[in-house]
């Protein structure tokens, strides 16, 4: 049986998520959709609930902070699911949208000679 992806369905989570990983992922999906996460980003959302689940575990056993690398790669997560703050929400569109394109190099190439 083949399973169709259509774009906008909300991500589904995988069945390698812990207990621990499926909570955060509860709590999270809500923000995510917001932010237009689909299920095309369901790999991505269930890295960032497992590594989260991580995070919290290891500040929870109070021993030693988790390593600085968990924390970036959270963040970078956090900004690709576009839930890391404001500044992560914007510019979000896309030329396709009709924003204008961020790229100063847009127009090389097109001027008349």
């Amino acid at each position: 049986m083949t399973e169709i992806v259509v774009p906008g369905n909300p991500p589904l989570a995988p069945d390698y998520l812990t207990p621990e990983a499926i909570i955060v992922w509860q709590e999270t999906l809500g923000r995510v959709m917001s932010a237009g996460v689909t299920e095309l980003d369901s790999a991505l959302l269930a890295r960032y609930c497992s590594l989260e689940a991580l995070v919290r575990k290891a500040f929870a056993a109070g021993n030693e902070p988790p390593p600085a690398a968990y924390l970036t790669v959270l963040r970078q997560h956090e900004e690709l699911l576009r839930i890391a703050g404001p500044k992560s929400r914007v510019g979000g569109g896309s030329a396709a949208d009709g924003a204008k394109s961020s790229n100063p190099f847009a127009r090389n190439g097109r001027n008349a000679r």
